[in-house]
């Protein structure tokens, strides 16, 4: 049992790490090389780095749904497959159009990756190593970060082959969740319901106080998109360093994002609001940072640092943030801000390119360091949905849902999407099919 523990936790660590870290954000890290074989301008690069995130938006959408009926380990294999065949077209696309398409693709498969290994985690691992689990599965986002860099060290500039070894890479972790993760469709054990209180009421799915979370989310994510997608660019073109030192500040990003595994803790000691406008301080600082000394080596080195560890630790903010505000719907709290975060990307990335396009790499990142800042402003404000008088039966029925909505949420690793926006979009295509069969 240990051992089936272990594999999977290894295999679910690498797909984590070949959807987020190479099909999804190393992009940005070979975007100056694409650029100028491909030919794409500044807001082009931008509009085409967003597609990554709107892969992942629209994958999750269905992908709860998808487990539910194929079970984990489909979907997981599948999650790597596409991922596989994204970064596939990637190294061997020669017009923007094709490039937007891979991109796409590979970022879909981020938005199926999480859900089946939180799932598979679930089913094979212990409750009270689920948590560990989970979070060592997370961590796998900084480590394909970090590892794309020294790839790109090997690849020497050559992205085609760089993307053509994610490929490969992507298809061997497809060969090992397959035999790591289990298969056949699975539902909630009694053991994630215990705790639950029959007496608690069902508040409204939209709270007053959810658009502050809303706002800061995405405001936070738009903020990252200008780093992710142009830091790279920034340094070879402004700073006027090689290839190489791109790589080095990549792989910096990557293992300094380790460090956000201590948001919790951070926020239990001194409170969600001072760890989340101290980092987003830290985050503003690394913009800046870039763009007044990009020719600096210390201040970018230092600049990659906290540009890692802030946006990691910042998603455990948000997480933290979305679970008090919807403490009787966990998947809702757990999902929203992680939706929120890549809305924002999917904004800020082609911004990020006009304004390089129009105004100047300097502009451009001082303009998202002072979002940083103004997404600050926001701040959290505890808020408990006032209790209602309910009938017996309603009781019933809010118990079930609570234990489906506990269950979900201890399903939960960063990044997984809104489950019950996704049962929702799953329950439609359900009518739609029962419709096309009566008709039929």
């Amino acid at each position: 049992m240990i051992r089936q523990q272990t594999r999977l936790i290894i295999a679910g660590t690498l797909l984590i790490g070949v959807s987020y870290g190479l099909a999804r954000f190393a992009y940005g890290l070979f975007l100056p090389s694409m650029r100028e074989d491909v030919g794409l301008s500044s807001a082009m690069a931008g509009a085409i780095g967003s597609g990554a995130y709107v892969g992942y938006c629209l994958a999750i959408l269905l992908s709860a749904f998808l487990v539910e009926r194929l079970g984990p380990k489909i979907m997981a294999v599948s999650a790597a497959v596409i991922a596989a065949a994204g970064m596939a077209v990637i190294s061997v696309s020669t017009s923007p159009l094709l490039l937007a398409g891979a991109i796409l693709l590979a970022g879909t498969s981020t938005g199926l990756a999480s859900p089946p290994m939180a799932q598979a985690v679930s089913r094979v691992v212990s409750q009270p190593r689920q948590g560990r689990a989970n979070t060592l599965i997370n961590a796998g986002t900084s480590l394909g970060v970090a590892i794309s860099g020294p790839v790109a060290f090997i690849a020497t500039g050559q992205w085609r082959l760089a993307y053509a070894a994610f490929a490969l890479a992507a298809l061997c972790n497809a060969a090992l969740l397959l035999i790591s993760v289990p298969g056949g469709r699975h539902t909630a054990t009694s053991r994630a319901t215990e705790g639950v209180d029959d007496g608690h009421e069902d508040a409204p799915l939209w709270r007053p106080r959810a658009l502050r979370v809303v706002v800061a989310a995405a405001g936070m994510g738009m903020a990252s998109a200008a780093y992710w997608t142009f830091s790279s660019e920034t340094l070879v073109n402004l700073g006027h360093f090689d290839q190489a030192m791109a790589n080095i500040v990549w792989i910096l990003i990557g293992v300094a994002g380790l460090a956000g595994g201590l948001a919790g803790d951070l926020v239990k000691r001194f409170g969600l609001n001072l760890v989340n406008r101290a980092t987003l301080a830290a985050l503003s600082l690394s913009l800046a940072l870039l763009a007044v000394m990009p020719a600096n080596l210390l201040a970018v080195l230092l600049s990659a640092v906290l540009f890692g560890a802030a946006y990691i630790m910042l998603t455990g903010v948000y997480l933290v943030w979305g679970i008090r505000l919807y403490a009787d719907r966990p998947a809702i709290g757990l999902g929203l801000p992680f939706l929120m975060i890549a809305v924002g990307q999917i904004v800020g990335s082609p911004l990020a390119g006009y304004l390089i396009g129009a105004q100047g790499y300097v502009f451009c990142f001082l303009a998202f360091a002072l979002i940083a800042i103004v997404t600050g402003l926001v701040g959290y404000r505890d808020a408990k949905a006032p209790p209602r008088v309910a009938s017996q039966a309603d009781r019933r029925g809010q118990v079930t849902r609570q234990r489906e909505s506990v269950a979900m949420g201890r399903l939960y690793m960063p990044a997984m999407p809104p489950l019950t926006l996704m049962a929702w979009a799953g329950d439609g295509v359900k009518r739609l099919q029962r419709t096309l069969r009566g008709r039929c």
